[in-house]
This record gives structure tokens, C-alpha cells and sequence, in this order.
């Protein structure tokens, strides 16, 4: 065998030379996987050991071979993050409030261009730190399953099919459509169940999801499922355990599901300190031999090593685990081939002139085109939760006297989220930088004392802002000071005293002023005394919209952006009414979470939003049946009946009627968002892929689509809502023929 290799090496080299390249894997000519066999046959062991133990900041040079550093840890899900100047884009819960993947394509797009382009810069300057790099930890596709866990806002929601269309977008935009080189490098995370808790009320590092091989299939795994079609490069694998096993060390989850029932080829990398804690957390190694052996056999490729220095790195013990014969070195040559693959598919080993994005430069850092993407996604990612009497849009251009009041009245950072791109304050406006211009007279204060935690309040400046005020702004949430990674919340309630600011101005503003609660945040919020009261006229959700967020409030406030300013996102969680229809966080039964399985009646639906028009839905035609294992297609006539050009967010339910199997009681199919003029009717396709109706069945038999009566729904929410919007909901049934078994990969 070795005798076999020295020889292909030796011919591959023989050929080399005859084009002047020093090795067989620096010849263009060549295919990626000849070049890359070649490559990882060059590497001592004690070399290949120093790749894999170093995602976390630069994988080393390997001068001798001219070999450069790597970086692997970027974050790129709503702009180039924690790396200099980039645009900034809303959160990613914000993005997946548009309902748009075309809107998440554009946005991952631009951020993949300047994030090349400040890697070109990087390089040149011989500098390679974390968040310098190709590779980024993005997207998020764990699954918005708890209000209260600290990493909602980084997640595209709690649906599946919504989840999957943007993993499918993103993964896209960020790669590229070059058919020999990748753009970056997508690792989706966070695989897998990784849902909460954090921090409270057991540590992410020990807590052990115990989940039923049905919901892992039916709701943890459809996002990644989706990014693996879409050929991503990377998957970054969590800190909990699943069932018992850390997510790192499965090889139920890196191998047997993810690399042979969906046929992965690429690298799995761990989240950072993920490999250390399989010991010290988990303690289900007790020493870095076997840690670094059965995470390498499980499918870990790569160790992004814990921060902490009293935590050695586990993969620095590679070499001495194949001199004990825990690891075969044919096998360890093997599991690093992704690695390289990855970093020739984006054109390291390459001539400059033959990448087509190396002559990317730091010009296009915050483009005028880039800035309208951004305000543009911001002013689409607003959900308009409440608005008594069409108070909005404003009627007026000019009020006497506003108050613009709350934590969130000039905050920055906390309306741009967590790992998010450096703030440019030439380029970033707050709501205070956007309201203001509506008053004559403007009176403001942020009513806490320090963070939005809101220990401390000051309400005589409330009182005193709120005195005389035609309208009364309220800009209330929490941040990164309150949820954001490694920070739970113990409740839904909004922190401390910010409510006694929306009471204060309830109470001490005129009887006739109208208030205007104005959200951002992630994790929802106990929202019910605002629903209730009658004198908070209107209440807006706007998650964390980032450098945009003060024109992207004027302009929907006001209706001056167009249609693009007119209301249409759309939840993409479910809003609890209390507290008490949450279940433990640490519970990962999927029953009584998600619109999917919800057992009680919310306070907002998943998928509901107001508009500042109404549209009528008619004319809903399919197939009455369809046979078993084929997409489900129709057609919708959706008419704007309101005064305004605006988009609409189209969404196709269906239920199984008399189901076999436990099954979710709703399921979105297919949506899209889709533009409407004033008066005009437009007659919207829709189809729903075949697999969407399939359920698990059982681990052998895998995934089966069951035949019977199906109920179908098109509207703009979801069916049988308490919580309705004026637009209609249509219904009917169809019929799906026989039944047919899809096997564990689902296709």
C-alpha cells in the first residue's frame, strides 16, 4: 500500500514537473481530489495533528511545503462580524421575520463579498486571527424552541420548511455560483439540539438533550438536513449531548445520519471548546487519548480548541493516540482530506488571476448599494403586532410635541445584536436619529439608569418626557446585556422597570396622545398588559435591525420608504400569552412547542403580522389527488383590497386529517412573499416537495409518507386563529394516493 502511494506520488510528480509547478497539489491542471491525495501524503503525522487540533484561531504554516496559516472561526450570518468595518444587517431572527430566502440570499451574498475581500486585505498584511478567515460558523439552524434561551436572536425561527428554504439561500450566497470556487465557506451550526439552556438553569457544557429519535428527525435536523443539499462546506457540531453522547463524539449524529444517510462529504469542525468538554464536562472520556480517538472516529475532523488555557487541547494528543493503535493513521490521512478540499475549493493553492474573487478589495465595504440592502432588510423584517384604528402610518408629517423614550432610544449595540459586524457610526442611525424629525418639539430619555437590565429607573424624566406629548415612542427590549450567548433569561417578563416606563407613559402622558411600543428583541416578551391596554395605540416588533434601524423607523412609521416600508413581516416564532405555556427548557419534548405542537391558544401565531392594507384570497386550485412520493402544486388569486401598494406574505398549511402516526397538527408547505399593487389581483403558484409530507416512521424503516385526507390552507396566517388579521384564510382537502417509504435519507 505504501509502496502503491510513494509510486502515484512519484508519477504525479513526474507530470508536475512538466508544467513547472514544485508539487502535484499546486497544479490547477489537476482534479481536487488527485491534489489533495497528494497533499495529505506529504504530511508527517505530527503535521497533520497541528491542522486538526487549531480551528480555533490559525491553523500553523506548513512552511516546507509553502503552506500558509488558515483561519477556520469567522461568523458571517448578518454581516462580516468582529472584524472591521462591514455592513451591518438585522439579525438573523429579524431576516427570517421577512419571510423572503431571496432577501436572506442578497443579504448573505454581500456579506460573503466584503468578508473576501477583507481576507484579501488580511492576508496581504500577513495577518491571521480569528474572524479573519473563509470559513465562517454560519448560518445557525438550531431551532427557536424556547423564548427564554439566550441565542434565539442567531436562530431563522422555529418552523422547518421556513428554516430550510434559508438554510438553502444562505448556504448559496455565501458560497457562490463559481461551478471551481467557492466565495466562503459556509459551517452550518449548531449540530445538534442545541436549543437552550445556556447558562440556566444547567450549563450548555453538562446539559444532555434527552430527545426521541422522531423529533431529531422532524424538527432538529431539517435545517442541516437542507444545508447538506445545498453543499456546504462545514458543519460545526455542539456542546451538548444528545441522549447521553456529546454531540462531538456521536457517531449516531457525524457519521451515521449526517455522512451516510444524507452523503456529506465535507468537514465537521467542533463549537469552540466543545472536544475539552467531552471531559470536563461530560466526563465522558476522562483523558485527551480517547477523546481525541472517539471524536475522530465519530466524525469530529476538526477541534476548535477551548480558549481556556487550563484546558489542553484534546487533539494535540492525535500523534500518541495512534502510537497506542487507538487511531489507524490511514483512517486519521483520510478524515483531514475535507479540510484541504475546502481550502482549495476557495483557491488558496491557486494563481491569484485564476480566483475570481481575489481581486476583491476593501472599496466595496459599505457600498451605497450595500447600505440599501441593509435598509432595505430592516424595513422588511418588521412586524407590526398591533394598530388600533390604523393609527399607522402616521397621518401627519409633523407632530407639536413627540417623546421618544426607553433603553433602546439611542443604543447602538444592543439594536445590532451579537456577532455582529463593528459599528459605523457614520453609517448607523438609532431611533432617536429617525423619530426626531417628526416633532417640533422633541423630549427624550431613556428612562433606565445603565444597561437594559433596568435595575435602576429614573420616572420623574419619563413623567416629565412624557408631558404634553402629541405622540409618545416607546422603545423598550433587550440586547446583548440581557439575551445573547451564555445568557439565559428566567422568565419572559420585560426586564426590571422597563414596563413601569410604558405605565409611566400610559399614565402621565395626555389622554389623547397615542403610544407607539416600539420591541427589540428576540426572546418574546410578556406582552399582555400592552395588548390590553387601549391607550397603546400601536405596537411594532423590529428584533435587532442593526445600522439601519432609525431610517428603517421613520420610513414604515411614516409609509416614506414605498411598498417596502409597508408592513409586511411576519412572526416567525410563536408568541406565548404567559410564561405558564412554556414548557422547561430542559425539556425536549417537541409536544406543546411550536405552532407545530402547540396545545394552547398564544397571544401572536407564528406567521401572523399586520398590514397597513388588507388583501382577499380566492380561486384556490390543485390537484385533488396525488399520488404518493409527488410534489403537491396549486395555485392561489390574492387581490390587494387596501389603499396601498404593498408585498404579501403568501402561506400554504396543511394537516393530516386522520393521521396513523403522531404527527405535527399544522405544517407550513410553502410560502412567499410576493408584491401587489392597490386594487390588482395576482394569481400566486405555490408547490409543496414531496418529502415535506413524510413523517418518521421508525429507525429502520425511516421516513414514509402516509396515504388519506389531507387538509390545505392559503392565507396570510395560519388557519383557525383567534388572533386574526382582516385578511381571509381559504381551505380544502385534498387526498394523497397509496404510501410510499422514503428510507432514512428522506429523498
Amino acid at each position: 500500500m505504501v509502496t502503491l502511494h510513494v509510486i502515484g506520488i512519484c508519477l504525479l510528480s513526474l507530470l508536475v514537473g512538466l508544467h513547472s509547478y514544485k508539487y502535484p497539489f499546486l497544479n490547477p491542471d489537476l482534479p481536487f481530489g488527485d491534489r489533495v491525495d497528494d497533499l495529505v501524503g506529504r504530511l508527517t503525522l505530527e503535521e497533520i495533528q497541528g491542522q486538526i487540533a487549531h480551528g480555533t484561531g490559525a491553523a500553523p504554516a506548513i512552511d516546507r511545503l509553502g503552506i500558509k496559516p488558515f483561519v477556520w472561526w469567522s461568523n458571517c450570518a448578518h454581516g462580516d462580524a468582529a472584524a472591521g468595518n462591514a455592513t451591518s444587517f438585522p439579525e438573523s431572527i429579524g431576516l427570517s421575520a421577512a419571510f423572503s430566502p431571496d432577501l436572506m440570499f442578497r443579504v448573505a451574498r454581500v456579506t460573503a463579498l466584503e468578508t473576501r475581500a477583507k481576507n484579501n486585505y488580511f492576508v496581504k498584511q500577513g495577518s491571521y486571527h480569528i474572524h479573519q478567515g473563509l470559513s465562517c460558523f454560519s448560518p445557525t439552524l438550531d431551532l427557536y424552541r424556547d423564548p427564554r434561551w439566550g441565542r434565539d436572536e442567531g436562530t431563522w425561527g422555529e418552523d422547518t420548511t421556513l428554516a430550510s428554504s434559508y438554510a438553502e439561500a444562505f448556504v448559496h450566497g455565501v458560497q457562490g455560483d463559481n461551478s471551481r470556487y467557492s466565495l466562503l465557506g459556509a459551517t452550518c451550526k449548531t449540530y445538534t439540539a442545541n436549543g437552550g439552556p445556556d447558562n440556566y438553569p444547567v450549563s450548555r457544557f453538562t446539559f444532555d438533550a434527552k430527545v426521541s429519535m422522531r423529533d431529531l428527525q422532524m424538527s432538529f435536523l431539517p435545517g442541516f438536513k437542507a444545508c447538506v443539499r445545498a453543499g456546504t462546506h462545514g458543519i460545526l457540531c455542539a456542546y451538548n449531548s444528545v441522549n447521553g453522547v456529546p454531540a462531538c463524539a456521536s457517531k449516531e449524529l457525524l457519521t451515521d445520519i449526517l455522512r451516510t444517510d444524507w452523503g456529506f462529504t465535507g468537514y465537521v469542525i467542533s463549537d469552540v471548546g466543545a472536544i475539552e468538554d467531552i471531559m470536563t464536562g461530560h466526563h465522558y472520556y476522562n483523558n485527551s487519548v480517547d477523546t481525541v480517538a472517539g471524536s475522530l472516529k465519530a466524525g469530529c475532523n476538526i477541534n476548535a480548541g477551548s480558549t481556556d488555557p487550563s484546558k489542553p487541547n484534546a487533539y494535540l494528543s492525535m500523534v500518541e493516540a495512534v502510537k497506542q493503535g487507538k487511531l489507524d493513521e490511514t483512517f486519521v490521512r483520510e478524515s483531514i482530506k475535507p479540510l484541504w478540499y475546502t481550502r482549495m475549493r476557495l483557491g488558496e493553492f491557486d494563481p491569484p488571476n485564476m480566483v475570481p474573487y481575489s481581486s476583491l478589495n476593501l472599496s466595496i465595504i459599505q457600498t451605497p448599494a450595500h447600505r440599501a440592502l441593509s435598509l432595505e432588510a430592516a424595513m422588511k423584517s418588521f412586524v407590526l403586532l398591533k394598530n388600533k384604528n390604523n393609527f399607522l402610518p402616521l397621518k401627519q408629517p409633523k407632530y407639536n410635541v413627540v417623546s421618544i423614550i426607553g433603553p433602546m432610544i439611542d443604543n447602538p449595540n444592543a439594536q445590532t445584536g451579537n456577532y455582529a459586524p463593528d459599528i459605523m457610526p457614520e453609517y448607523t442611525t438609532t431611533p432617536i436619529d429617525g423619530l426626531s424629525s417628526l416633532g417640533n418639539t422633541v423630549k427624550s430619555t431613556p428612562g433606565c439608569l445603565g444597561d437594559n437590565n433596568c435595575l435602576q429607573y429614573n420616572s420623574t424624566a419619563v413623567k416629565l418626557a412624557v408631558t404634553g406629548a402629541d405622540v409618545v415612542f416607546v422603545c423598550l427590549g433587550l440586547g446583548n446585556k440581557v439575551e445573547s450567548e451564555g445568557h439565559d433569561r428566567t422568565n419572559i417578563s420585560l426586564p426590571e422597570h422597563q414596563l413601569d416606563i410604558l405605565k409611566d407613559a400610559v399614565a402621565n402622558s395626555p389622554p389623547n396622545a397615542a403610544i407607539v411600543l416600539i420591541l427589540f428583541n428576540a426572546g418574546t416578551l410578556d406582552l399582555r398588559w400592552p395588548d390590553s391596554n387601549d391607550r397603546v395605540t400601536s405596537i411594532l416588533e423590529v428584533f435587532y435591525p442593526s445600522q439601519a434601524t432609525g431610517v428603517a423607523l421613520y420610513n414604515v412609521i411614516t409609509m416614506k420608504g414605498g411598498s417596502d416600508s409597508v408592513p409586511a413581516g411576519r412572526l416567525p416564532m410563536t408568541w406565548p400569552m404567559s410564561e405558564d405555556q412554556i414548557p422547561p427548557i430542559t425539556n425536549y419534548s417537541m409536544e406543546g412547542r411550536t405552532y407545530r405542537y402547540l396545545n394552547t391558544e398564544p397571544l401572536y401565531p407564528f406567521g401572523y403580522g399586520l398590514s397597513y392594507t388588507t388583501f382577499k384570497y380566492s380561486n384556490l386550485t390543485f390537484s385533488q389527488t396525488i399520488p404518493a412520493g409527488s410534489d403537491f402544486s396549486g395555485t392561489v388569486d390574492v387581490e390587494n383590497t387596501g389603499p396601498v401598494d404593498a408585498e404579501e406574505v403568501v402561506q400554504i398549511y396543511f394537516s393530516w386529517v386522520r393521521p396513523s402516526e403522531t404527527v405535527p397538527k399544522l405544517q407550513l408547505g410553502n410560502f412567499s412573499r410576493v408584491f401587489i399593487p392597490n386594487s390588482a389581483r395576482i394569481t400566486v403558484p405555490f408547490a409543496i416537495k414531496a418529502d415535506i409530507f413524510a413523517v418518521w416512521a421508525d429507525d429502520s424503516t425511516g421516513w414514509k409518507i402516509e396515504g388519506g385526507a389531507y387538509t390545505l390552507s392559503a392565507g396570510g396566517q395560519q388557519p383557525n386563529q383567534k388572533r386574526s388579521i382582516s385578511s381571509n384564510v381559504i381551505q380544502s382537502r385534498f387526498n394523497i394516493s397509496g404510501s410510499k417509504y422514503l428510507g432514512r435519507s428522506r429523498n
